[in-house]
């Protein structure tokens, strides 16, 4: 037994740390209300039977009573109903409003009782709400291994496409190589690492990614629409490759394998072009961009096309052709800037920007029908148009909520999604103003440096005339003018046939252009 001395200085430090607990305000005296815990826990087990009978308007009604009982859910009681609430809200169609309920988990971190089964609801989610830019930062919470086994590597993918948005390419190649060939995700996880190792300028991954890609999409007897499209995107990819690094020849044979039907082949046909060019088979690079000028292409967007025809035509000295080709590149495209410069600088808050597009996409108001397209292509940006989505997805989570005749819609809970739902929509909207006027604020960026390549190209043309004057006797031009042009050799599929001005849509791409130098020699 402590002698006298001893139990008075333990005292003295029992009464010490009370004193210092008491001046921190760690020292909470209330009385737990036991009641209030066996109320709240009756009414967990009456959701829980509701949500059972499929009854989940009266469930969460229910189980946001228990939430709201703390401003942070602490007790066993509370952590379970939070997270009843979030599946209960998936189950009535509410997405962006589970996801909420399900980010106090994520928020709360490992020591919420249901941060890890959180997770497979965070995958669930992300295919309902692929436009919510903040829904890959919930997710990078976890670690695959943290989730259900079924579900690691789809969140391999997730995570893969959050470090590549975030710059960390080395992580996303590393996250996107865990994702297995029998996962939905793998085309696009293979395609998305070879544009990474693209970024990292390391072609031969790049390429080996590629074939991955293209090995998977050409084994399947019967390919979905998307696989279809995925296998076009990796036969891209590698042309692309292959030009960047100057095997033109490789680039081509790549090129070519686009298919006609699919929607990559303009811009396969275009990209050709420049390797044609490169390869110094002019016949061919203009017999391409003669397909792209065709009326059946007319409200295509290409505008760099007539500028290379006419650096082709430059460069076989047809000057006459070099001028009429800029000429008309000009006519059409300085207007064109002028016009969708001005939408720029007339809504200069993208959130407003953002609102005229959509009054323009759904009134079908008059304009150019050039602008129209370039307005088109700025929403077949994918990140623009997965926001887009997003945004109509929170319209209809809330018109689902006003237009519903029952009194859940009066609800305080059913106030509290609407506020949510509403002041996220605003967000996203303002980041999909901000979007659209980036990118075309790239496309005037683009066009004003095409129309300062023509104008230097106009400058070559007149000093390449004044130097053809003082080196060349007219009536020898005139006739180096008059010489025949090339003759092709054809095989027994295919006839030489001169154009006529008619195009045929079995003809497209099949062109060739006749064409001579009339340089000195």
């Amino acid at each position: 037994m402590p002698g006298p001395r001893r139990f008075l200085v333990g005292l003295i430090l029992v009464l010490a740390s009370f004193q210092t607990a008491w001046a921190q305000g760690a020292m909470d005296f209330a009385p737990i209300d036991v009641d209030a815990d066996k109320e709240a826990s009756a009414e967990l087990d009456e959701a829980l039977q509701a949500y059972k009978k499929r009854d989940f308007l009266r469930a969460s009604l229910i189980l946001y009573r228990v939430v709201t009982r703390s401003e942070v859910a602490v007790s066993p009681v509370e952590q379970k109903a939070e997270y009843t609430l979030g599946k209960t809200m998936y189950r009535l169609g509410l997405y962006q409003a589970s996801l909420n309920f399900f980010d106090r988990i994520v928020q709360a971190g490992p020591q919420h009782r249901y941060f890890k089964a959180t997770c497979k609801w965070l995958y669930y989610l992300s295919r309902k709400l692929s436009g919510d830019p903040g829904l890959l930062d919930k997710i990078a919470k976890y670690q695959p291994e943290m989730c259900p086994a079924e579900f690691r590597t789809e969140l391999n993918f997730l995570l893969g496409q959050y470090h590549y948005k975030k710059g960390a390419v080395d992580t996303a190649i590393k996250m996107f190589s865990q994702v297995t060939p029998d996962s939905r995700y793998f085309p696009k996880a293979k395609y998305l690492q070879g544009i990474a190792y693209v970024r990292q300028d390391q072609p031969k991954p790049a390429v080996e990614a590629f074939k991955d890609l293209l090995r998977v999409t050409a084994e399947t007897s019967n390919p979905t629409e998307d696989l279809k499209y995925f296998n076009q995107l990796a036969i891209l990819g590698m042309a692309r490759v292959f030009y960047s690094t100057g095997q033109f020849r490789q680039a081509v044979k790549y090129y070519d394998q686009v298919r006609l039907d699919s929607v990559l082949w303009l811009d396969a046909l275009f990209e050709s072009s420049w390797a044609w060019f490169r390869l110094q088979n002019h016949e061919k690079a203009l017999g391409n961009l003669h397909t792209l000028n065709s009326p059946f292409f007319q409200d295509e967007y290409f505008p760099e096309a007539p500028i290379l025809e006419a650096v082709t035509f430059f460069s076989n000295c047809n000057y006459e052709r070099t001028r009429q080709r800029i000429s008309e590149f000009r006519l059409t495209y300085e207007p064109l800037r002028d016009e969708i410069k001005g939408y720029l600088d007339s809504y200069a808050d993208p959130t407003e920007f953002y609102n005229f597009l959509a009054k323009l996409a759904a009134s079908g108001t008059a304009m150019s029908p050039r602008v129209q397209q370039i307005l088109n292509a700025a929403y077949q940006d994918r990140e623009l148009k997965r926001i887009a989505s997003y945004v109509r997805e929170l319209d209809r989570e809330v018109d689902l909520i006003r237009r519903s005749k029952s009194s859940w819609s009066k609800s305080q809970l059913a106030t509290l999604v609407i506020q949510e739902i509403e002041v996220i929509k605003s967000i996203a909207v303002h980041e999909a103003g901000r979007l659209a006027k980036q990118r075309l604020q790239r496309v005037v960026n683009e066009l004003n440096e095409l129309i300062s390549q023509s104008l230097k190209i106009e400058f070559e043309v007149a000093s390449a005339e004044k130097g053809l004057a003082s080196g060349l006797q007219g009536e020898e031009f005139q006739n180096k003018a008059k010489n025949a042009g090339p003759q092709y050799a054809t095989d027994d599929e295919h006839i030489y046939w001169p154009f006529t001005g008619e195009y045929w849509r079995d003809e497209l791409g099949y062109y060739l252009y006749t064409i001579k130098s009339e340089c000195s020699r």
